[in-house]
């Protein structure tokens, strides 16, 4: 950072280091849900972000957020104190931005789209609210973003949903501190993953400025934990670390918000930091007179409960007069149709930003050969029976694929188990089902995302797909990470070629592998490249072969209680 930018943070944090030494603040922010803005409101925020990017500034608090953040600031007790900071003073930006027109961070409440029978239907990505959600974001207020030399993109619905509602219960009944900040991490993490594009790596995730409203919402929750029904718990700001701690040590400075040495890991945990803000309860907590507390068009509210407006419903800028019960099961109706008709599309191709080591650039990059072989889930029955004497033998347990006791000559191989699975856990009605596939960097700062579609209506089934990772130059090799897991949330098991094996054998491996120039190569410079590694064609418009030597790494989706592990 240059010595300017340096000075303005620390005056941003020396106003709110300010309000935090008054023992009465006169005015407090309030920060609301963001689909419970009014137009005007929304109209404010959105227009702030735009003019703290515009100045430069959004970039230079954005980047607090890398290089030693990804130690101290995360996977520890120091994660709610570190970016409740971080909120406070980007909150002091966009409120100067916005010549104190803004009242405060809105928050994004992520059970309002679990609500929804298809969380990415939300209305948080029309043009009016966030934008685009899937690939480059080319509409909505932050349209064309170019930031820290990258292009804005998500890709979201990598996982069904952002959130989960029980998770969030059961943050309300932990009794120790710092079981209560891992696990409040772990609700964070989905949200990433949901979003993807930037928000999925550390490195990128402030440039979308879904960022701060996504985190606005977790210290949401944890001032909830702490002061329950607006009564505050002294001990619930004690920090729960000890010098042991290492990174998470309450007497160590914080990482990247070290000014003039005052600000300590404990600082974060100080309860004076609440004096100046106040939260406005969330629609998700609503549970009687709704529909005429939240009357705006991002939301859609009975009298007991609210969830979301989806994509079909959206006429934001347009007062909506209050409705009835049965007027609101009528437009649940209507965004169901619709809903259904846009599910037609299984997935969206991911659009990745090639971002290597602060560079963006699709050359930096090879190609890997994955394989992925799916085991059935059983959850669904498929639409298709055996016929006995001239009678389809319908039934609501198993359908011709998965025909008993037939089937039982598989199991005995694949050990089907009882996997547990998302509520909202669905393979389309054909069977294709999406297996996530990503990359991420051991020696580089970089990942990729991709996936395979595999039937899932046969018992076992497999699919290619190739998967980008850091192309090695003479000089130095790349050290990848790989992981894979269903829609479903399922995690699938690596497993690595064996050396020299002849036929080509697989064991069981961590997922890290290290790809370099020597021969035989594991990789190849251009996608096309990757795919005729696996596929020979012995003749122009012949039949090609697998070869499936040239795969390094085979993910298994079996039927065990694995779950996506946690960063």
């Amino acid at each position: 950072m240059t010595p300017s930018e340096v000075d303005y943070l620390k005056g941003l944090y020396r106003k709110c280091s300010k309000r935090r030494a008054k023992r009465q603040t006169t005015t407090k922010r309030t920060r609301k849900e963001y689909r419970a803005l009014t137009a005007k409101e929304r109209r404010i925020y959105h227009e702030a972000v735009r003019s703290l990017r515009n100045s430069g500034r959004y970039e230079t608090i954005a980047r607090y957020h890398q290089v030693n953040a990804g130690g101290s600031a995360h996977n520890g007790q120091n994660f709610p104190g570190w970016h409740r900071l971080l909120l406070l003073i980007y909150e002091e930006a966009l409120i100067e931005a916005s010549n104190g027109t803004l009242k405060g961070l809105p928050y994004i409440d992520w059970r309002l789209d679990y609500r929804l029978s298809y969380a990415p239907d939300s209305i948080l990505w029309t043009s009016n609210y966030l934008g685009t959600g899937n690939g480059q974001v080319t509409n909505g207020p932050f349209a064309n973003w170019r930031i820290g030399g990258t292009t804005l993109v998500r890709n979201i619905g990598m996982m069904p949903y952002p959130t989960e509602e029980s998770d969030v219960r059961n943050l309300y009944t932990i009794d120790s501190l710092r079981t209560f900040a891992n696990e409040l991490e772990n609700v964070h993490n989905l949200g990433h993953i949901y979003i993807g594009g930037l928000m999925n790596d550390l490195s990128t995730a402030t440039f979308d400025p879904t960022f701060f409203m996504h985190h606005c919402w977790i210290d949401y929750l944890w001032w909830r934990y702490q002061c329950p029904g607006g009564n505050c718990i002294s001990s619930r700001f004690q920090y729960p670390g000890t010098e042991a701690d290492g990174l998470h040590a309450p007497e160590r400075n914080m990482d990247n918000l070290i000014y003039e040495g005052t600000i300590k890991n404990k600082d974060g945990y100080d309860q004076r930091w609440l004096q100046s803000v106040e939260y406005e309860n969330s629609p998700a907590d609503c549970r009687n007179n709704c529909n005429s507390r939240y009357n705006t068009a991002g939301l859609y509210c009975t009298s007991s409960r609210c969830i979301s407006a989806g994509t079909a419903n959206s006429l934001s800028g347009k007062k909506r007069r209050k409705r009835s019960p049965r007027s609101f099961r009528r437009s649940r109706e209507s965004s169901r149709r619709v809903r259904r008709h846009k599910r037609n599309t299984l997935s969206y191709p991911v659009q990745n930003v090639f971002r290597v080591d602060c560079e963006s650039n699709t050359d930096l990059w090879g190609f890997l050969p994955v394989k992925v072989v799916h085991v059935r889930s059983k959850k669904q029955v498929y639409n298709s029976f055996t016929v006995q004497n001239g009678t389809v033998q319908s039934s609501t347990s198993f359908d011709f694929y998965d025909n008993q006791p037939e089937i039982r000559k598989i199991d005995q191989y694949t050990r089907p188990g009882h996997p547990k699975h998302f509520k909202h856990c669905k393979t389309d009605a054909s069977g294709a089902l999406r297996i996530n596939v990503n990359s991420f960097g051991l020696n580089y700062q970089g990942n990729y995302d991709e996936y395979a579609i595999v039937d899932d209506r046969i018992p076992v089934s497999s699919a290619m797909t190739y998967v980008a990772v850091r192309r090695p130059t003479r000089r130095r090799s790349s050290m990848v990470y790989l992981t894979s897991f269903d829609s479903c949330g399922r995690y699938c098991t690596p497993e690595c070629l064996v050396p020299r094996s002849n036929p080509p054998r697989y064991r069981p491996c961590t997922g890290a592998i290290k790809i370099d120039r020597r021969h035989p190569r594991g990789y190849a410079d251009t996608y096309d490249d990757a795919v005729l590694m696996y596929f020979k064609f012995q003749k122009t418009g012949g039949c090609p072969t697998p070869i499936e030597e040239n795969v390094p790494i085979v993910f298994f989706c079996k039927l065990e209680e694995n779950w996506i592990p946690v960063p």
